[in-house]
């Protein structure tokens, strides 16, 4: 989350709604937000879709029928906590679809062809705009809040690049040119600029002379050779391409334009053309293995309505990490896991296993390999239990790991964006927590947002806020959360049976994948989470191991892991508030890894 500039903004009280959806979907499109802030994989009318796919791949035989109780859960609780979804339906959800429905696959089937229409995405966006203007003049920030979420969902799973909507926010919102902004109602502005409209593509790229050698097969992918870029009649993209210094001096190269072809926007229109060009060059690799036709990242994007094209370059795939060590950290934290790392035997071999594997996907750039192969590292990562199939043993084996620092994930980046936003203040405020001597600033974070004896301070953080209404928001929200641990334990149950569904998506998705080719189109956002899921596993792996137990196998890691788990909810079943000293069960475990041997204790005299 950071606070963009507000240069162009006319503050007053009545822009305030508009201020924070501007903000609110700012951190949504953020590559690098916490995935709890982030837009839903799906949301009702995309879920819709999925049981329909589900039940014609039952039909086909592709999959098992137990899979689809698990969509029709969510898609269920979806609807339920979706007021847009709710306001479309004809009648009670309970009419369309229910959990223990026996009838037969065809009559669940059209019950949910009725629904998916009822909320096709249209009909589902329209509406969500008509309440979302209401929400940003009546200044209601949880409506928005969950608008801007749904909004952003829909968007994404309708085709449009993520990037785009980035680009377009930020130029409308918090570029220092432009109209100023100084009205609620120029969030219809906004809405019109984003609306996913379809139009007609052409790409340019440079590319190897490798593809010269294939010219004959173009045809098929929509490609053309351009020879002599002055052969391009369109003046204003041979200007566009004579002004890139990077698309200058080709050597061994050539361009190409691929298309036409439609799409509703720019960077989407880069990708679709960038998989015509995958396809040609995996094709071609299959007769040719010594070189792969390759290309520039760069492109020159000709659309039907602009009057200019535009020079694009993709952002950096779903397996790109926010917060890496730096080289001097990672070091440290390298030597002290060959110091102490305690696995041995078979154990130790499948982590080495699971180290390569998060490698290959680190280095490899096709988002359909990356998912097979990060499933496949959590199957080699869990231990697997007799009598229990693949999927219910990586659920059981995973959530502990996912669910035991959910809250303190939370602080913590609650504690990075306070010092994003300003580490001056931030530093000043946190200092005057009560009960935090010299702790570390996750920790006053904690104590500032959970204990009433720092009411007072609260208020004076709020106010110094001023105009950054998305963490003042946060703050509330946080601070209503670790209010009672009822609220806590909640919170944890709502996270795991989330993740439960979205295992579950990740490994149908990648079944699918083998054994019939079929794509998601969400896939980049199910490769993000396997990715965050498997990272999060492994440094808590780590973490035991490296600690006092010393751990020589991964099965006693996990057993470990349940454990704590379960030592966690048996607090906070325990009704009462929540206290200073509660932080260590909100800190299950060390951001980094410890060495045990070198404790204060044992140092020598």
């Amino acid at each position: 989350m950071k606070f963009q500039n507000i240069s162009k903004w006319k503050i007053s009280p009545e822009i305030e709604g508009l201020l924070f959806f501007a903000q609110r979907m700012d951190e949504l499109l953020w590559k690098y937000t916490l995935d709890t802030y982030k837009p839903a994989a799906l949301n009702a009318p995309f879920l819709c879709s999925e049981v329909l796919s589900i039940i014609k791949n039952i039909e086909n035989e592709l999959i098992d029928e137990q899979n689809l109780s698990h969509v029709v859960e969510e898609l269920i609780w979806s609807i339920k906590n979706d007021k847009v979804a709710k306001k479309l339906l004809d009648m009670p959800i309970d009419f369309y679809i229910k959990i223990d429905d026996q009838s037969k696959l065809s009559e669940k089937r059209l019950k949910i062809e009725a629904l998916q229409k009822t909320l096709s995405p249209f009909r589902y966006l329209n509406q969500c705009f008509q309440d979302l203007i209401i929400s940003i003049n009546e200044i209601k920030k949880q409506e928005i809040e969950n608008l801007s979420r749904n909004i952003t969902t829909t968007l994404i799973n309708m085709g449009v690049s993520k990037q785009s909507l980035s680009w377009k926010l930020k130029k409308y919102f918090f570029s220092s040119d432009g109209k100023e902004i100084e009205h609620p109602s120029q969030i219809i502005d906004f809405l019109q600029n984003i609306y996913p409209y379809s139009h007609e593509f052409h790409v340019y790229f440079v590319v190897s002379d490798l593809i010269k050698s294939v010219k004959e097969s173009l045809d098929a992918f929509s490609i053309e050779i351009i020879d002599n870029i002055d052969e391009i009649q369109e003046n204003k993209t041979l200007e566009l391409i004579k002004l890139q210094d990077d698309l200058k001096n080709l050597t061994n190269e050539c361009f190409v334009r691929v298309g036409p072809f439609s799409g509703l926007d720019v960077y989407s229109a880069h990708s679709k053309a960038i998989k015509y060009l995958d396809q040609l060059s995996d094709l071609f690799t299959l007769f040719y293995h010594r070189k792969q036709i390759s290309w520039r990242p760069k492109a020159i994007v000709e659309q039907c309505c602009l009057d200019r094209p535009v020079a694009t370059i993709l952002n950096n795939g779903p397996m790109d990490k926010p917060f890496d060590f730096n080289a001097d950290k990672a070091s440290k934290e390298l030597n002290k896991l060959l110091i102490n790392f305690s696995l041995r035997g078979s154990s130790r071999d499948r982590f080495n296993r699971v180290t390569d594997l998060h490698g290959i996907c680190v280095s490899a750039d096709v988002v359909d390999n990356q998912l097979v192969t990060l499933w496949t590292s959590l199957e080699t990562l869990i231990p697997s239990k007799a009598g229990k199939s693949k999927i219910n043993n990586i659920i059981n084996g995973a959530v502990p790991f996912l669910s035991i620092n959910y809250i303190y994930r939370i602080v913590e980046r609650f504690s990075h964006d306070l010092f994003t936003w300003n580490k001056w203040k931030a530093r000043k405020i946190l200092k005057k927590t009560t009960k935090a001597p010299n702790s570390d600033f996750t920790f006053r974070c904690f104590l500032l947002l959970s204990q009433p004896e720092n009411n007072e301070l609260r208020n004076e953080l709020y106010a110094e806020l001023r105009d950054f209404h998305l963490l003042r928001f946060r703050a509330f929200q946080i601070s209503d959360l670790l209010s009672n641990k009822e609220k806590i334990l909640n919170r944890i149950n709502l996270h795991e049976t989330k993740v439960k569904w979205q295992l579950r998506r990740i490994y149908r998705t990648r079944n699918l994948l083998v054994h019939s080719g079929s794509r998601s189109s969400y896939i980049e956002t199910l490769v993000e989470n396997a990715h965050e899921y498997l990272d999060q596993i492994t440094f808590s792996a780590m973490m035991i191991s490296c600690d006092s137990y010393q751990a020589t196998s991964l099965d006693q890691i996990f057993e470990i892991s349940n454990l704590k788990y379960q030592k966690l909810i048996k607090f906070l079943k325990n009704e009462g508030p929540i206290r200073a000293d509660d932080y260590s069960f909100i800190k299950n475990n060390s951001d980094n890894l410890r060495d045990y041997r070198n404790e204060y204790w044992t140092e020598k005299p």
